[in-house]
Parts: structure tokens; C-alpha cells; sequence
């Protein structure tokens, strides 16, 4: 039979050992710095996403500048997004990484093969608007996945 002070001795090693692994952060356990930042804009009811450097190339955000056609404003038919209550909107890049929803009236699409959407109403030309990660961006937006 072991002698008190082995089954004591073991004891001591097994708290010694477990309050370590508990003081010791792992990489799972260091805290995680979300990959989109979402904040209220003054006056508006929609909110600038801030991306962070990784996700923005995950997501592969790309950008193209509002054109102006024979019947208006066009933009890739790609960067229209219809919201729950059939709204049309763009995402505008508003600084490095940002990027803010903007309503768009659509007016016709076409194009090769639909892929772009004439604007009767919208932002200016010029105005670099979001054609690839859009649903990304709504989905950070609206908070899908917290």
C-alpha cells in the first residue's frame, strides 16, 4: 500500500500541474479582434463597416467608380443589393477599409448579359461603390453571425 506521503506528493504534483495549464493562455483562449468594425452614422439609418486588413482580403473587396451612361448612372448590376422591404442600395467606400450603404433607385439593367444596372437616382459619378464582397458587408452590417 503507497504511504501517505506518495498519495499526498501526487496530489500536490496534479494541483501544481492543473493551476498551471488554468494560468497559461493558448492561442484559443488569447482574445480575438473582431474582423468588422460596425458603427452608427449621424443622421443616417445605416452604419459604416470598417473592415480589418485581413478580412478586407479575405473578403476580397473590390471597388469601381460609378460611370455615367446614356440613361444615367450605371454600376455593376453585382453591386446592387435589395434589402428585406425591396429597397436597392450600393455600398459606398468611405475611407480606407470603410464602407456605408448608400439608396439607389434602379432604373433598367442590361448590359452583357444583365450585368449592369442603369440608376435613375444615386450617388455621383465617381463615387467608388462596392462590386465584389457586398453581401459581406450587409451581412457585418446587420450583425449576422453575432
Amino acid at each position: 500500500m503507497p504511504s501517505r506521503r506518495w498519495i499526498a506528493a501526487a496530489l500536490v504534483v496534479l494541483a501544481l500541474g492543473a493551476a498551471g495549464c488554468a494560468g497559461t493562455p493558448t492561442a484559443d483562449d488569447r482574445p480575438v479582434e473582431p474582423p468588422a468594425k460596425v458603427e452608427s452614422i449621424s443622421g443616417k439609418d445605416v452604419k459604416r463597416v470598417t473592415l480589418t486588413e485581413r478580412a478586407h482580403q479575405r473578403v476580397g473587396v473590390e471597388t469601381v467608380e460609378i460611370a455615367t451612361g446614356a440613361s444615367g448612372l450605371v454600376v455593376p448590376y453585382a453591386a446592387v443589393i435589395y434589402s428585406a422591404d425591396g429597397g436597392t442600395w450600393v455600398f459606398v467606400e468611405t475611407g480606407s477599409r470603410s464602407y456605408a450603404r448608400e439608396k439607389v433607385v434602379v432604373e433598367n439593367v442590361g448590359g452583357d448579359k444583365g450585368t449592369e444596372a442603369y440608376l435613375s437616382a444615386g450617388p455621383p459619378v465617381g463615387t467608388k461603390v462596392v462590386r465584389t464582397g457586398v453581401v459581406e458587408l450587409y451581412g457585418a452590417e446587420l450583425g449576422v453571425g453575432k
